[in-house]
Parts: structure tokens; C-alpha cells; sequence
């Protein structure tokens, strides 16, 4: 028996000519390893693997902490599963049924250990993800989104937005199968923290587990209320 597929979302390396290649190559490697690692943990979610952290059908809270976590995970998904999301995702009947860390410690080739700073919640078939990005700007996830990529701002910080396709996992319950096949789309939205394209920036994912289209709409609503939130986002002058 398999499970529906679950998709997640999957960043893809940058071509071989985007600027700063070199230089990024360690953080690149890092965003694809840990969307590698989501992926996986969609499809053992739909196996059944992770529970709902909803209790007694009121929305789910974030849950505790793990020593595998990044230490902005709190704060990003405190951020995040506010009350009002459900409306600002234009789903205001749906409440929350999970919010957790989005990953965990990646451990690079030179073996340096670091951790995803995200944080993710699932809203009936959507799931939204957020992330500190430290060391991935603006500018360089424009380079490597390719002629996807799609210029544009937020409160005034540049900003970007870009399409990916996310992998859709089938597990055969007795253990013995699992196959990966191309899922549905994720609309991500880059935002640099201050006016420098630049330095470090926020993120949001928005992805679909019944293939359907993300809300472009949704993205720039979340983000205008949760990142002037967060710790490190410059005000404009």
C-alpha cells in the first residue's frame, strides 16, 4: 500500500556562471541539502511517522525545541504560526495542524556542522516555511533562480521571487519501496533584511501537497507581517 505523495520543496544549485559562485558554493550546497532533508521528512509525515500538534482541535502550538534546532527556530515559529494566519494565507477556516522546526544540522563536505534557522507550518494541504537566511542574499538568489527569478520588493528591501518543482515521496508501508517523482510547484519569496541586496535575508516558501498552484498573493501578505517581526529586519530609513 503506498501513501499519497507529499511534496516539499527542493532548491536548485546555481548555473555554472552566477556571480560568486566560488564564494557561496558552501551555503548553496547547505540550502539544497536541507531541502533535501525536508523532502524527506514530508514523505514520513505522510507516512504517518509525525503527528498533528493540534490538541483538543484548537490550532496547533509550536512545538518545543530540539537540541538539533537552530536558536532562531522559537522565534521564527513564534513569528510565524500567529492567529491570523490562516487569513492571511486567504484560507481563514483552516487552522494550523502542525508547526515544527523546518530542518536540522547539515554537515557540510569540510565537515562544519550548521543549522537550518527555519521554522514550518502546515495549514490543511499548504504548508508555509520561513527562514533566517544568514549568508544568502538577495542578489545571489537571484544569480542562481536563473530566468525564473522575478525582481521585485517588499517595504521597500529588494526582494525576488522564484518558482521551484518539489519532490512528491510514495512509501510502500511494508518498508521495502519508496519513489520520488517530480510534485507540484513552490513560489518562494527572498527579502533582504535591510536595503543592501547584498546582505543576509528572510525567506518564505509556500507549497501545496494537492499539486495545486501557492497564492503569489499569500507570499507578500505573510512576509509584510511576519518579517518586520523578526530579529535582524532593518526598518527603512
Amino acid at each position: 500500500m503506498e501513501t499519497d505523495a507529499v511534496p516539499a520543496p527542493v532548491v536548485a544549485g546555481p548555473p555554472d556562471n552566477a556571480p560568486g559562485k566560488g564564494a557561496r558554493s558552501a551555503v548553496l550546497q547547505t540550502a539544497a541539502a536541507v531541502a533535501l532533508a525536508a523532502a524527506v521528512l514530508g514523505g514520513m509525515w505522510a507516512a504517518g511517522l509525525f503527528r498533528s500538534t493540534t490538541a483538543d482541535g484548537k490550532p496547533a502550538a509550536c512545538s518545543p525545541p530540539k537540541a538539533t534546532d537552530a536558536p532562531e527556530y522559537p522565534a521564527l515559529c513564534a513569528a510565524l504560526n500567529r492567529p491570523d494566519l490562516p487569513t492571511l494565507l486567504g484560507t481563514p477556516d483552516t487552522p494550523v495542524v502542525i508547526a515544527q522546526s523546518g530542518g536540522g544540522p547539515i554537515t557540510l563536505a569540510s565537515g562544519t556542522v550548521v543549522y537550518d534557522a527555519s521554522a514550518e507550518v502546515q495549514l490543511g494541504s499548504t504548508h508555509v516555511r520561513i527562514s533566517d537566511n544568514h549568508d544568502l542574499s538577495v542578489k545571489t538568489a537571484t544569480a542562481f533562480g536563473g530566468s525564473q527569478t522575478r525582481p521585485t520588493s517588499l517595504l521597500g528591501h529588494p526582494a525576488a521571487t522564484y518558482s521551484d518543482h518539489t519532490l512528491a515521496f510514495d512509501f510502500n508501508l511494508s518498508g521495502k519501496d519508496t519513489t520520488a517523482k517530480p510534485g507540484g510547484i513552490a513560489r518562494h519569496l527572498v527579502v533582504a533584511k535591510g536595503a543592501d541586496a547584498n546582505g543576509g535575508s528572510f525567506e518564505i516558501t509556500i507549497w501545496r501537497q494537492d499539486l495545486g498552484s501557492p497564492d503569489d498573493a499569500a507570499l507578500f501578505r505573510i512576509a509584510g507581517q511576519v518579517f518586520p517581526t523578526l530579529q535582524g529586519w532593518a526598518p527603512n530609513p
